[in-house]
């Protein structure tokens, strides 16, 4: 591409002006699906604060791979269904020092199992992020899992991003990764792909991409192995609040009708 050295100056400017900067992000999901067999409705809340602002790059809703910023996070789920209702808690954090150390951990009570996890890690770099992690679930084995984020920038705020992690007996392997780059038009494209394999099922993978028109509206698709898919888009009204919608059923299964709005508030 050909254009004048002259203006690059002012690309730059324009792109930094774009930015927009955030400490906490709170978002609220209603659920209702039919799977054929029974009605299920879902409410969900969750909230985040991080201690120092977190930018975004370009899309409102979109922020750096790899977090740095310590946070404190919570969150509540309730689901009724026919066979009755349950609930859930959490409550975490994380603290990145100063030397370069992680520490983490969580904290869940639900009727089905609570869960407690702690996790210390290290950031080599900015762009490389390893950790131990100890999950300890409620009438079942303790479990030690080692965690690895890279990221790899391109130019820009493009970038791609590997997640690995590993259960210390190798039972259980994922793999995810992400891509997002900014088109010349002032669009955007995000792409994630995961993979799970478990010795006690079978291989399972999902993968998902969203379209930015610009930084305040997108429209998404997703689908896994299962046969599942969802359509979903997402409008920022202002730079501090959005809804999103979404509809998914299954290929499989076309009595499986799933829908969902959700408010996002960002402060």
């Amino acid at each position: 591409m050909k254009f004048k050295f002259a203006a690059l100056p002012l690309m730059l400017l324009s792109a930094t002006a774009a930015a927009e900067q955030y400490t906490s992000i709170t978002e609220a999901e209603y659920i209702q699906a039919d799977t054929g067999f029974t009605d299920i409705d879902q409410f969900l809340i969750g909230s985040t604060y991080y201690f120092a602002p977190k930018e975004t790059l370009g899309p409102l809703k979109e922020f750096e791979y790899i977090n740095k910023v310590t946070n404190i996070f919570g969150g509540y789920s309730y689901a009724d269904s026919d066979f009755g209702d349950s609930d859930s808690l959490v409550v975490g954090g994380e603290y990145f020092a100063a030397n370069g150390f992680v520490i983490g951990g969580a904290v869940v009570e639900s009727d089905a199992a609570d869960m407690v996890s702690a996790s210390l890690g290290y950031l080599f770099t900015p762009n490389f992020l390893m950790s131990l992690e100890a999950v300890d679930v409620e009438d079942a084995d303790n479990e030690l899992f080692v965690n690895a984020r890279y990221n790899h920038q391109l130019n820009g705020t493009d970038y791609i991003g590997f997640d690995v992690s590993v259960d210390d007996d190798l039972d259980s392997k994922t793999i995810s990764s992400k891509y997002f780059t900014q088109f010349a038009g002032g669009q955007y494209l995000a792409a994630e792909v995961s993979v799970n394999d478990t010795d006690d099922t079978d291989l399972f993978w999902a993968g998902s991409v969203e379209f930015y028109f610009n930084q305040n509206t997108s429209v998404g698709f997703g689908y896994d192995d299962a046969d599942s898919y969802e359509l979903n888009a997402t409008h920022f009204f202002s730079r501090n609040v959005a809804a999103k919608v979404a509809y998914g059923s299954n290929t499989e299964f076309d009595d499986v009708d799933v829908f969902s709005l959700g408010l996002t508030v960002q402060l």
